[in-house]
């Protein structure tokens, strides 16, 4: 009787949304916009984590260094999405987030040096892809290009007294996704996992020999809150 009395409600549901739909047609009045179609602009606050390796530029199996870190981030995004066929949605998004990612490393063919790095920042711009199994809910993935920028300085271990020091930034890629759930008056919340991919980059000191190619990625775990215009 439940699953009859569920069925009988379903299909008068439908009816009823059939029906208002065939009334604004016969008066001239514009349909809904499709419930994830809009532009947005949030924030965003979770977890960084990098991994961080340095070797040889000329003879990339002699290992130099490895540095690893794991902080707080946080930042934005802005983007706009389009829904399509019924559940699809597909969109583009910019994401920059600040961390607090340090990190040093001594020893090894760094002698008596420490090396120390640290990531102020990191940013993405992605496609995303989703699917929407409920009106309020969509499941999404992402992909595209990443960015960040590193600052380095060398100094001695035991004094602690600077040697050199270079910044640089990188380009890669990042993939990733999370599921967002759309909340009353255009706010929506949303988990999200990406991974940032970094192209090796030669690291020059100006006052000292080359550290080497220096290889990186970046995982960021976060949670956020989305404004979206002009959604109900």
């Amino acid at each position: 009787m439940r699953a009859m009395a569920a069925g009988v409600l379903a299909a008068t549901l439908i009816a009823a949304g059939a029906g208002q739909g065939a009334m604004a047609a016969d008066y001239g009045v514009a349909p809904a916009r499709s419930g994830w179609t809009s532009c947005y602009a949030g924030g965003n606050a979770g977890a960084a984590w990098e991994q961080t390796t340095v070797v040889d530029e000329l003879d990339p199996s002699i290992f130099i260094a490895s540095l690893s870190a794991t902080a707080l981030a946080g930042g934005g995004q802005i983007g706009c999405d389009y829904q399509f066929a019924n559940n699809w949605v597909v969109g583009i998004q910019g994401m920059w987030d600040a961390t607090g990612l340090d990190a040093s490393t001594t020893g090894g063919l760094l002698g008596p040096l420490t090396l120390h790095g640290h990531i102020p920042w990191v940013a993405t711009a992605t496609v995303r892809l989703g699917y929407a199994p409920s009106p309020n809910l969509l499941l999404y993935a992402k992909g595209g290009g990443a960015w960040n920028h590193t600052d380095t300085n060398l100094y001695v271990t035991a004094t602690g007294t600077p040697v050199d020091a270079a910044s640089f930034d990188q380009s890669g890629w990042t993939a990733g996704g999370g599921a967002e759930w759309k909340l009353a008056h255009g706010w929506s919340v949303f988990a999200e996992y990406d991974y940032l991919g970094f192209n090796s980059v030669v690291v020059s000191y100006p006052h000292s020999n080359n550290l080497g190619s220096v290889s990186q990625n970046v995982q960021l775990a976060v949670v956020g809150l989305n404004f979206r215009f002009g959604t109900p």
